[in-house]
């Protein structure tokens, strides 16, 4: 079993979280377990000999059942075994009712044909573990309290601080595995809904932007529409709403569903009786974030409470950290965000020359993000992207002169790549289209904008013969 030593980790995200420090690019690489198709006899072994085998702890059977009441996975302990092993079961394609055609000609009986099912497996192996340590001396202490009862106070205060900063750390963990949901979302570029996009493409007029669109009570009456109407998409089985290809289902009542206090607070003042927010907030999965990395170091506002800097846990090394500020709701299936294996521990070790006693609480525990499992992360964000002020191009033929393509990216000034799919129909230089040769051709201009892709193209039609001649 691979076991991250995330204290330090740990400790960053809580001043995060406490806002002493800014929200910075937090690194999950591998701490998040992705799951994987099978299970390693070099790396999934024991921590202490590393020659035996990691043992399977709890095997979850994945069906499409519409009315599934599944456990609460969030919290999911099992005593023996490390592994999460998950075995999705697809739903079975129909064929010819051939008992309709015995009388046609031709008819061959089909009682033998051997027709399998598809199923898949992940694993989820990975672990993360940290520690608390403290020391309690027998007499240095004895001298800033004038009785045993003080003493004892004070040392059962200790043991509340202790027990109060796992609290935290779990807690704070559990956003992170949030967190970490959203990046991989994004840069799977899967049930990703930007309402405030949505709600300026349908009413041009309104010109809301990220700053002020929450104070908008039009715009939270529309938000809360989409996101009600998403908690029936989802529940319908579909591929659209996992980056993982599978036919999924969520039902309601087996939805997590997360939103920012900040947009809840607003949709509260504005829609206190509209039945969309009612709906939302009687969800038996309903709850409200503060914040989901943390709240930064200056005044709070809803803009750094519902961002994110994550390099997230599938991440090759050296990738970018995905940025992206307001995430106001995340809907997610109960086995898309998950704690698994849980391992806690605490002791003393006794120096009875030194009269001292040295006291330790661990904590081991595995934060799961199933992305082939239903979620949507819905953004209240100016948009990110970039566009061609032309789609096409065409020219006479490999003679004619070259054109130009210009490139917006939002926000303004991002840098900009072109590239041709085929050289030796154009060539593209900063926008600039030079013909080569008659056929067609894709420019494809590119920027990376708070590490994630976006790409623009335009089709390129050279007439005339295959040789330039000027």
């Amino acid at each position: 079993m691979k076991v991250n030593q995330i204290y330090t980790l740990i400790n960053s995200i809580a001043k995060q979280m406490w806002g002493e420090d800014a929200i910075t690019a937090t690194d999950l690489t591998g701490l998040i377990s992705m799951g994987k198709a099978v299970i390693s006899s070099t790396t999934d072994r024991d921590c202490f000999l590393n020659v035996l085998v990691d043992r399977i702890g709890k095997t979850v059977i994945r069906t499409l059942d519409l009315e599934l009441d599944f456990p609460n996975l969030l919290v999911n302990d099992f005593e023996w075994g490390s592994i999460i092993q998950k075995v999705n079961v697809q739903p079975v394609m129909s064929s010819v009712n051939k008992s309709y055609q015995i009388t046609e000609d031709g008819f061959t009986p089909n009682q033998f044909d051997v027709n399998p099912i598809t199923a898949t497996q992940v694993f989820f192996t990975d672990s993360d573990t940290w520690e608390f340590d403290y020391t309690i001396p027998d007499v240095l202490l004895k001298s800033a309290f004038r009785s045993e009862t003080e003493f004892n106070a004070f040392i059962s205060a200790i043991t509340a601080a202790v027990s109060d900063s796992m609290t935290m750390a779990i807690n704070n963990m559990s956003y992170m595995a949030i967190a970490n949901f959203a990046a991989e979302k994004l840069k799977a570029n899967n049930g990703v809904v930007n309402l405030l996009a949505m709600y300026n493409a349908q009413f041009p007029n309104a010109t809301l932007t990220a700053a002020n669109c929450i104070t908008s009570p039009e715009f939270c009456r529309y938000a809360s529409m989409i996101m009600n109407n998403y908690i029936k998409y989802m529940a319908k089985p579909s591929k659209l709403y996992n980056a993982g290809g599978m036919v999924r289902a969520t039902a309601r009542d087996n939805m997590h569903v997360l939103i920012s206090a900040d947009f809840a607070s607003s949709v509260g003042a504005y829609l206190e009786s509209d039945t969309f927010h009612k709906e939302l907030v009687s969800l038996p999965n309903y709850k409200e974030y503060v914040c989901l990395q943390g709240t930064g170091n200056t005044s709070p506002n809803w803009i750094d409470n519902t961002s994110i800097s994550i390099i997230p846990s599938s991440a090759e090394d050296g990738a970018s950290a995905i940025e992206q500020s307001g995430i106001i709701g995340i809907f997610a299936d109960r086995q898309a965000i998950a704690i698994g294996y849980n391992e806690m521990y605490s002791g003393t070790d006794r120096n009875n020359r030194n009269r001292y006693t040295n006291f330790t609480y661990s904590c081991t525990r595995s934060f799961i993000n199933d992305i082939s499992e239903n979620g949507c992360i819905f953004l209240a964000a100016d948009p990110k992207g970039i566009s061609l002020d032309k789609s096409t191009l065409t020219f006479a033929s490999s003679a004619a002169d070259a054109q130009a393509l210009t490139a917006t990216t939002s926000p303004v000034g991002e840098t900009v790549t072109w590239k041709s799919s085929k050289t030796t129909v154009a060539t593209v230089s900063n926008g600039t289209v030079t013909p080569v040769g008659a056929g067609t051709c894709t420019i494809t201009a590119t920027t990376e904008i708070d590490g994630l892709t976006y790409t623009a193209t335009c089709a390129v039609t050279v007439g005339g013969t295959n040789s330039k001649s000027r």
